[in-house]
């Protein structure tokens, strides 16, 4: 997430000098003239960089399944860091990864992708597709329009990955929190992100929301985080009422599709998200939300999507979107 850390005009501008992101404020304006959120809403628009484009559902988050049958078509890049799954002292990468990939971490993977010439059929992969899915924002709107998420993560590619079984849960069900009540409708509320980039062009501002976007890292929230206070958030049960509404969802939650700039009939316009408080969305397994939070984030929301989505937090009920039984797929060590 962007956080609102530059508040005043001073900070700001010494922010935006150093290439260190964007900040959401009211009290100054930016550098320059320029309504800088105005300017990347309407380059991204008009460069094939809308929601329906940088999450398109027939290519962007291809099942394990699919992909190994010509895996070596792809540019791997392997963002898993530490020693996660399995937890045997060894990091996981060098325990075991999918043949041919390539390993960097998720700040250095755009850098990586240009130093390593690595075209336009990437592939991230991480250790249940949650980071990977927001990296592959971050490579969707940097000149690799076709970048692809491995569904699961390696979770789903090699059952020695799993490190999705341990995280589905039931707990929502009898939560304080959690509500059948019809979820309320969204209403515009006229605040917009202000953004302290100092650029003028959109290309340039999009760049370094990027990179600021990179920088801080990948954050997601679990959701017993969330189930704690959602009061505190503008939630959003990401997706149609017949689809989510009869499983119930967060007392407070807001329903809706995912968002677009250019609105539709079937996607609200940002100005039904508030630019001055923190957004969370959930989705069935965590790939989508993650990936809309994150691409609001680079525009200069404060959003984060829910790790795992609703097989977090009500796994039994669920009729479809369940990470199942994990490929046997081949890896290598080397």
């Amino acid at each position: 997430m962007l956080r609102n850390k530059f508040k005043p005009a001073s900070i700001a501008i010494v922010a935006a000098s150093l290439l260190v992101g964007c900040s959401i404020s009211s009290a100054s304006p930016s550098a320059s003239s320029v309504n800088e959120f105005d300017v990347l809403k309407t380059y991204m628009a008009s460069n094939n960089m809308d929601m329906n484009k940088v999450m398109d559902r027939k290519t962007w988050i291809p099942h394990a399944a699919i992909l190994a049958e010509n895996i070596s078509d792809y540019f791997v890049i392997d963002i898993r860091q530490g020693d996660i799954a399995p937890k045997n002292g060894v990091e996981d990468f060098k325990d075991g990864h999918i043949p041919g990939a390539h390993h960097t971490n998720f700040k250095e993977i755009l850098d990586y992708a240009k130093k390593n010439n690595a075209g336009d059929n990437i592939l991230v992969v991480s250790h249940s597709g949650q980071s990977a899915a927001a990296a592959a924002v971050a490579l969707r709107l940097s000149g690799y329009p076709n970048t692809k998420v491995l569904k699961f993560g390696m979770a789903g590619w090699n059952n020695k990955f799993n490190n999705w079984s341990d995280k589905q849960s039931n707990f929502v069900v009898k939560n304080k929190n959690w509500t059948k009540k019809p979820a309320a409708k969204p209403k515009a509320n006229g605040k917009a992100p202000v953004l302290h980039t100092g650029k003028t062009t959109g290309a340039e501002i999009l760049k370094v929301q990027v990179d600021a976007f990179l920088a801080q890292g990948y954050k997601g929230m679990t959701a017993q985080e969330l189930m704690k206070d959602p009061s505190k958030y503008y939630v959003v049960n990401q997706g149609s009422a017949k689809a989510y509404g009869k499983f119930g969802h967060v007392k407070g939650a807001k329903q809706f599709n995912w968002p677009m700039i250019n609105a539709n009939k079937k996607h609200i316009g940002l100005e039904n998200y508030p630019a001055d408080k923190e957004i969370v969305q959930y989705c069935w397994t965590g790939h989508a939300a993650t990936t809309v939070s994150s691409w609001m984030d680079i525009l200069g929301y404060n959003a984060q999507g829910v790790m795992y989505g609703t097989n977090a937090m009500f796994i039994d009920e669920m009729e479809k979107k369940k990470f199942s039984k994990p490929m046997n797929l081949p890896y290598v060590t080397k």
